[in-house]
């Protein structure tokens, strides 16, 4: 190979990498961003008196209303996320991470602000540790994914039964056995998914910065990747919440 083509080659690579580490910068960014929105509405939600109001008025039916709405913006986004504008994605986002900082605030109601400040930091820290194993390991996290992401179904079925359960026959202790359980199993999961994640989202950034797609196609991209991770950081901080937490 002459010295030329060395040298087209090295700034092939670096424009490549330049890319992906702006992609992979995008995605965390904007996850962070929503992070904070989420974090400043649901103080805001407790501190204005809405979520109390909506509680005393609607009761169960509020919040079901909440984690709905929730459900089915992720269902929708995930569907057509690459089909949609771009400002569409930006939107859908905006709205799940206002969504999202209505349930923190719920939480924000049941746990010590002390607590969830704590374990908000801590899960920071486990979160990043997680990201950078995911990004530097050899090792193909796929099947921890798959299994992750089968765990996290089952442990939603399961949540599900004991909340019809304890709808019909309320039982403290086994509300509280459960919500331990969730912590645990939810814990493990998320760490194995977020790992799993953080090599995608890398993998994916490579991906893209070979073929240079459009700003367009890359925005989908950055939307979906951020959505990813901010729900893995939250399903993280909520686990262990549930299982580090100390209630009002």
């Amino acid at each position: 190979m002459s010295y030329a083509e060395q040298s087209m080659r090295s700034l092939t690579i670096d424009r490549v990498d330049q890319r992906a580490t702006k992609y992979i910068s995008d995605v965390y960014l904007r996850m962070t961003a929503a992070l904070v929105a989420a974090a400043v509405i649901g103080y805001v939600s407790v501190d204005s008196g809405l979520l109390m109001w909506g509680l005393e008025t609607l009761g169960r039916g509020f919040s079901l209303a909440i984690f709905g709405l929730q459900l089915l913006t992720v269902i929708a986004f995930q569907a057509s996320i690459y089909k949609m504008k771009p400002a569409t994605s930006r939107l859908l986002f905006a709205a799940y991470a206002a969504i999202t900082g209505l349930t923190l605030g719920m939480v924000g109601m049941i746990y010590t602000l002390d607590s969830i400040f704590t374990i908000g930091l801590a899960s920071g820290a486990g979160f990043a540790a997680l990201v950078f194993f995911g990004k530097v390991t050899k090792r193909d996290l796929g099947p921890i994914g798959t299994f992750c992401i089968m765990g996290l179904t089952m442990l939603m079925v399961y949540s599900l039964g004991v909340w019809v359960v304890s709808y019909f026959a309320p039982s403290a202790t086994l509300m509280a056995t459960s919500i331990k359980i969730q912590g645990i199993f939810g814990c493990l999961l998320f760490a194995g998914l977020t790992a799993y994640e953080a090599q995608r989202l890398k993998k994916t950034a490579y991906s893209l910065a070979e073929t240079e797609v459009s700003d367009n196609v890359l925005e989908s991209y950055v939307n979906a990747g951020a959505l990813s991770m901010f729900m893995n950081f939250i399903g993280l901080f909520l686990s262990a919440l549930r299982l580090f937490g100390n209630r009002r």
